[in-house]
């Protein structure tokens, strides 16, 4: 049920996250054109492109680490048998737990302080956009309890 609930979630963080990549690129594409075809500037698109671009790095950073897409070094992991290679899974995913959890203490923080902080041309918090890193920390602290429930629950 668990896993379930969790590869839904990852799925609909999937499109969630292309359609983030569209609106950046459509953005920016946009901002090109106005500024060097038509002599024109929308100040309020950097905001707007900053809070699209966390929210599309963090969620997809997520997807990626559910996948294990992410970049993973595993030359050492390698070497051992897999009995070994498995302990050392599982402790790396326990540290990783452990970051989950600063990113997500440290990442309340800071989007408290920057909800007192506008962005410059519009009158929305910066908030808004660094919530995307508690947010994330979280989803991405359930994924890693499944890998960790996983790992401890295969047999090498």
């Amino acid at each position: 049920m668990f896993s379930r609930i969790l590869k839904r979630c990852e799925s609909i963080m999937t499109m969630y996250t292309g359609a983030l990549f569209f609106g950046v690129l459509l953005i920016t594409v946009t901002n090109i054109v106005l500024r060097n075809v038509l002599s024109v500037s929308w100040l309020f698109m950097d905001g707007l492109l900053r809070l699209l671009f966390i929210w599309m790095v963090f969620s997809g950073t997520a997807v990626l680490y559910y996948r294990n897409d992410h970049l993973v070094m595993d030359f050492f992991s390698g070497k051992f048998s897999p009995k070994m290679a498995r302990r050392i899974d599982l402790i790396q995913q326990v540290l990783f737990l452990v970051f989950m959890v600063i990113l997500l203490f440290y990442g309340m923080q800071i989007t408290k302080v920057r909800m007192g902080i506008p962005f410059e041309t519009w009158n929305l918090p910066t908030g808004y956009a660094y919530v995307a890193v508690p947010v994330n920390a979280l989803l991405m602290g359930l994924f890693c309890i499944e890998k960790i429930i996983t790992l401890r629950g295969s047999k090498v």
